[in-house]
Parts: C-alpha cells; sequence; structure tokens
C-alpha cells in the first residue's frame, strides 16, 4: 500500500520536513489508555510537538555546522538526516541537541505550570503530558543503546575499533530496562528495548562472522 499521498509534508525554514501517517497511529499506541474525548487530539499534539522538536535540536545543529538537514517522523519517533557526514565531536554535539531541545521544552511546560496559578483543566492535562513525555523520552533517549541517541554518542566517543564494546553495553542496558518493564508491568516499554536488545545481538552476531 502506498502510503505516501497520506503524508503531511511542510518546511521550516529550509528544513523540509515529512510526517508519515503511522507515525500518528504510533502515537496513539503509546498513550492509549489514558484518551478519551479531546484529550485524544490534544496528546497527538503533544506527541507531535515533542518528536517535532527533538528532532530540530538535531537539524539546527547541523545547519550551524554548515549542512543541510531534512525531518522525517515516522513509527515511534524521527529522524534528522544531515546533508553530508559530520566530524566525530560534531556528530556528538549534533546528536545531544535533540534530548537537548526536548529538555528545554519539557523545563518551559514545567515553569508555565509554576507560574500560572489557575489553568483550564485540560490546558494543565496537556502542560502536564507535555513536560513528563520530554523529561521521560529524553531521559530513555540518552541510554547507551543504539540507534537511541545515547547510543550514536557512545559509538562515536568510543570509536569504531571498540563497536564491539558498545555493543555489549547496549544489549546489558537493553536487558536491565527490559527487567523493569516486565516488573513494573510496562508491556511497551518492554517490547522496545527488547527490540532494541535483539537488533544490538543481531549487530554482534554479524561483527562476529566476518
Amino acid at each position: 500500500m502506498d502510503t505516501s499521498t497520506l503524508e503531511l509534508r511542510f518546511r521550516i525554514g529550509s528544513i523540509p520536513v515529512v510526517v508519515e501517517p503511522w507515525f500518528w497511529l504510533s502515537g496513539l499506541m503509546l498513550n492509549m489508555s489514558s484518551l478519551q474525548g479531546p484529550r485524544i487530539v490534544l496528546w497527538l499534539l503533544v506527541f507531535f510537538v515533542s518528536v517535532l522538536v527533538h528532532e530540530l535540536g538535531h537539524a539546527l545543529a547541523t545547519l550551524a555546522f554548515g549542512a543541510r538537514a531534512s525531518i522525517r517522523l515516522h513509527s515511534f519517533g524521527g529522524i534528522t538526516a544531515p546533508s553530508r557526514n559530520l566530524s566525530r565531536w560534531r556528530n556528538v554535539a549534533m546528536t545531544l541537541a535533540g534530548p537537548g531541545a526536548g529538555f528545554a521544552l519539557g523545563i518551559l511546560a514545567m515553569v508555565t505550570l509554576q507560574i500560572v496559578p489557575i489553568l483550564p483543566p485540560l490546558a494543565s492535562w496537556t502542560l502536564n503530558q507535555l513536560m513528563y513525555a520530554n523529561f521521560f523520552w529524553g531521559a530513555m533517549n540518552l541510554l547507551p543503546i543504539p540507534p537511541l541517541d545515547g547510543g550514536h554518542v557512545l559509538l562515536n566517543v568510543l570509536g569504531r575499533r571498540h563497536e564491539r564494546t558498545a555493543r555489549v553495553i547496549a544489549v546489558a542496558v537493553a536487558g536491565l530496562v527490559v527487567l523493569y518493564g516486565l516488573s513494573s508491568g510496562q508491556f511497551f516499554l518492554t517490547v522496545m528495548f527488547g527490540l532494541l536488545a535483539f537488533q544490538n545481538v543481531q549487530t554482534l552476531r554479524a561483527m562476529s562472522s566476518h
């Protein structure tokens, strides 16, 4: 099935942005149990803004380093593609700019909740969701597990010669998160990090076969 006709396309300055239709479905799956009525639309707005701001952090850092960038929001996240490869440490800075932008958005939501004494219930709920999503997702994304941002930083810091070490660390950390997800009944967290652990185990096997 060709879903390209259902994609949302726009630009933010010089940065082209594509939003795949599956992006919205994955957003609903993340928080389906607590959604009803207008909260469905508000949560999708929180999801969209949070992921877009994260990717804009990557993209703006890429522009600052003299390259172009494009953004695609897909199932369970997004990706920012630089027009050319960046140097090792610029790549690290660009990678960290994404979670940094998300944390800034979370702080903005937290400050708004503190300084505005009385908010309509839906506005308060939306700001709380915005704060939680950006702090929690930012922390998760910084875990040293490729292809998360923290994993990309680890790979760049250790270098290609020590990629095997980075992948072993990734499997161990992902395994701990899976255990936490199982013990706390968080199905999505368990599945997501189980898949990340599997991906890195497969990469280790491929490296061993060469």
